[in-house]
């Protein structure tokens, strides 16, 4: 996974922002000088690039699920999560929320997480019963 991920989102955000600070400005010149505006309204662009970024984030989480298990507690493993969770996060805010497949993707991400940190747990009391049982 690369941070052109995440370079992609905040490029987005950037844009769209500032197309909403634009289209915002001339609307308000256009009204106060009498100029037709009504086209410069939201035609559902900002609406369409908010879903398919959700999408993205469903594909990404899906792959870094999929790389979970590939890896298989692997050293990476912890990096890999977090990685998905702050661009999940960040698509997250960008789009006032998530859909249902989307929020299935990142529970399962969550199951994982939550299963590593148990396999850590046992791992951790497995070696103080060792180190209590050489003493």
């Amino acid at each position: 996974m690369s941070k052109s991920s995440f370079m992609v989102v905040g490029r987005l955000e950037h844009g769209v922002y500032s197309l909403s600070r634009v289209r915002d400005g001339a609307m308000n010149r256009y009204r106060g000088y009498q100029i037709p505006w009504e086209w410069m309204q939201d035609t559902g662009i900002v609406s369409q690039i908010k879903i398919q970024s959700v999408k993205l984030a469903r594909k990404y989480l899906r792959r870094v699920s999929s790389e979970l298990e590939a890896t298989q507690g692997g050293p990476d493993e912890e990096e890999l999560m977090l990685q998905g969770v702050r661009f999940a996060f960040r698509v997250h805010q960008f789009a006032g929320g998530f859909d249902g497949d989307t929020m299935r993707a990142f529970q399962e991400i969550k199951e994982k997480a939550n299963a590593l940190q148990s396999q850590r747990d046992q791992q951790h009391l497995q070696q103080q019963r060792l180190a209590a049982g050489r003493s």
